[in-house]
């Protein structure tokens, strides 16, 4: 992003460990874990390996990270959810956050990468129990039970990794209809 590379500039500030992170998240919207690399982030952020290794023992441990940063924040989802109380709201805009098409290309690569690495794996673990409990808790709030919540929860958020993972859908306008018509057809009491 052009704020991260603008921090990077000589004579601005140090970059943190979570720029770095950011920077990676960056890169893997468009070319996946395959093309998160030091000297590539390094290039991107205009600064030298030494500023890696003054954060990171090496790609390993940086991965890790990425990992752990991906499972708390995930794609923004419940985070971004937690202040809203009004069930219906809380499903719209949860829709929106999965018809972004940066969510979108992040998630599938985050998918990707775990399909080769526990870390990832864990991480998309975590994110997923994070968004699926706070679609359920929505669906509660508009009088679903346990178990017809935790159905409607499942297909809902089951539809928002296959939109993501189907890739470009077309038009954006017309992949939020289509998924706010989803929401609202799972989520009619």
């Amino acid at each position: 992003m052009a704020d991260q590379a603008d921090r990077a500039k000589p004579g601005s500030a140090r970059l943190s460990a979570d720029d770095w992170v950011r920077a990676a998240l960056d890169v893997m919207v468009d070319e996946g874990i395959a093309g998160v690399k030091i000297q590539r982030l390094c290039d991107r952020l205009g600064v030298t390996k030494g500023s890696f290794y003054w954060h990171f023992e090496d790609l390993d441990a940086f991965l890790s990270e990425v990992a752990r940063q991906w499972a708390e924040d995930g794609p923004g989802l419940a985070d971004s959810l937690d202040d809203e109380p009004d069930p219906d709201r809380r499903l719209f805009l949860a829709m929106r956050l999965f018809a972004k098409p940066r969510n979108r290309n992040l998630a599938r690569a985050m998918r990707d990468w775990a399909q080769n690495d526990d870390r990832a794996r864990a991480a998309i673990r975590k994110s997923d129990e994070a968004v699926f409990d706070q679609l359920k808790t929505a669906l509660h709030r508009k009088g679903f039970d346990d178990d017809e919540a935790e159905v409607r929860a499942k297909i809902l958020y089951y539809s928002g990794v296959g939109y993501a993972h189907v890739g470009n859908l077309g038009r954006r306008d017309t992949l939020e209809r289509q998924l706010t018509k989803t929401w609202e057809l799972l989520g009619e009491a």
